[in-house]
């Protein structure tokens, strides 16, 4: 089951109405928190995923493998700390 993000609302603040739009440019689900976040089909070094902070490291090979670009963290624990504080990093939460 693929997820998605889901639409945003905002509350007006003043009088004047703004059009508020929900761009999702993604098009491949994010290896940590599953969200269709990611462009260009997963091929995307270096992007960061607006839903868990999950930076795309094309460079490890399986979900044990330290990434240099997530302070170390594997995308084993990268899901867990996201199911346990909604990012990769409780200090990101």
């Amino acid at each position: 089951m693929d997820k998605y993000i889901p639409t945003a609302y905002t509350r007006q603040t003043s009088s004047e109405k703004t059009e508020v739009k929900n761009e999702v440019i993604g098009d491949a689900p994010c290896p940590c928190c599953g969200y269709i976040t990611i462009p260009n089909h997963g091929d995307a070094l270096a992007y960061i995923c607006p839903v868990c902070l999950w930076e795309i490291d094309l460079f490890i090979k399986n979900d044990d493998e330290p990434s240099d670009l997530n302070h170390g963290l594997t995308i084993l624990k990268a899901k867990r700390n996201y199911q346990k504080y909604g990012a990769v990093l409780p200090h990101l939460k």
